[in-house]
């Protein structure tokens, strides 16, 4: 049975697992170079079919490119979909929800302002996830006379699938100030790294900004109270004097300030609309990782990743605890507890894919009691040399 944690995702680069995983105080220092050539031949062949899965994963993808040379369409979508989604699972992505979307929208988290995601001009709009980080930033509170360390939710990586209507739709609806330009044509791809879990609007590029409530009393705070003030000042001269007592100066004096408080109202309300959009672009210019069919590599690239880390630490602690006699849940709670302990991540692992693989390899052993065993590294490293020589069979 896997675990119930959340995040199936390891956080941890191949080369820094293999590093202390082959550290283990069970692993014999005899079997240490076994094990590393084994990991090799798994690395190796994780890649072939890594290299093959992208290749569909491009061929499908080519006629919807925004970045080609000739006018992208949308043939093939829905294929392209489904092929990226099964890449995306691989690689432990998990799709973001409407409840998920919903909470950004009504929450504001790093980026003091709310934004509208324009849903309708989109014909699709699809975010996938991919781990859970904290960060931390110094948020000011109480009108700007006190900043303070907060800490946020934030998704290690997000990608972010997009097509936008055609022009005639934005003319049809009269919302052409709207449209974005023969840019938008096609299917956009878009990764992007530490997105905040209530600021996941910002990522998209057809928002319109809203004042938050709090920005708009800050703003108009000045001009209700000045109209308080000269109300209470110059009310009675104007209503309650008798004819011709309300100078000209006076009255002049009342427009100017009054003049005076809207204008300064206004240039805030400016202020802040650049500071956000200021915010915007330099968060997405550091976040942003690759775009339409660069996005494709790093999904095969991490997913290839995932799988031999999993399949992997599944082999070595089968190996190194024959004794125990793991079955699935103890192997489970291995994995996790030394993932933990190790690095200090929180993982659910995906036992049963992982071992999975190992089945596929002709490398896994169960038993009738459910107990499970891996071949010995000699064996091991026969039956993946057998299998690479047969990758191809002209």
């Amino acid at each position: 049975m896997a675990s119930d944690l959340e995040q199936h995702y390891i956080p941890i680069s191949r080369a820094k697992m293999k590093e202390t995983l082959f550290l283990l105080p069970e692993l014999d220092e005899d079997l240490r170079p076994g094990l590393a050539k084994v990991s090799h031949l798994l690395e190796m062949i994780w890649h072939h079919s890594s290299h093959s899965r992208l290749e569909l994963l491009k061929s499908l993808y080519e006629s919807m490119d925004p970045d080609q040379n000739q006018n992208p369409d949308s043939k093939g979508k829905e294929e392209f979909l489904e092929t990226l989604r099964i890449s995306l699972h691989n690689g432990n992505w998990k799709e973001i929800d409407e409840e998920e979307m919903e909470a950004a929208r009504q929450g504001e988290n790093l980026f003091p302002i709310s934004l509208r995601v324009r849903s309708d001009e989109l014909v699709t709009s699809l975010l996938f996830k991919l781990g859970k980080v904290t960060i931390s930033d110094v948020r000011t509170t109480w009108f700007g006379l006190k900043k303070e360390e907060i800490a946020t939710e934030a998704f290690d990586r997000v990608i972010q699938v997009l097509q936008f209507h055609n022009e005639d739709w934005f003319e049809n609806n009269n919302r052409m100030k709207h449209y974005q330009g023969i840019e938008s044509a096609g299917l956009h791809l878009r990764l992007f790294k530490t997105v905040p879990k209530l600021d996941l609007e910002t990522i998209f590029p057809n928002t319109s900004p809203e004042m938050r409530h709090l920005d708009k009393i800050k703003i108009f705070a000045p001009l209700v109270g000045g109209l308080i003030t000269l109300g209470l000042k110059f009310g009675p001269l104007i209503f309650g004097g008798g004819t011709g007592s309300t100078s000209v100066s006076i009255i002049s004096g009342i427009c100017a300030a009054l003049g005076t408080y809207i204008l300064k109202s206004y240039l805030s309300y400016q202020k802040t609309r650049e500071k956000y959009q200021s915010q915007i672009s330099k968060d997405l210019y550091f976040k942003g990782q690759a775009n339409n069919a660069a996005v494709l590599n790093m999904i095969v690239d991490l997913a290839e990743e995932q799988e031999v880390k999993e399949a992997l630490l599944a082999y070595t602690f089968l190996l190194v605890d024959k004794d125990g006699k793991h079955d699935r849940k103890s192997l489970d709670m291995r994995i996790e507890k030394w993932l933990l302990e190790s690095f200090a991540v929180e993982v659910g692992f995906e036992v049963d894919d992982a071992l999975r693989k190992l089945e596929e390899m002709k490398l896994l052993k169960k038993f009738p009691d459910g107990s499970l065993t891996v071949l010995s590294i000699d064996e091991s490293l026969k039956v993946l040399d057998h299998h690479w020589d047969h990758l191809f069979s002209y």
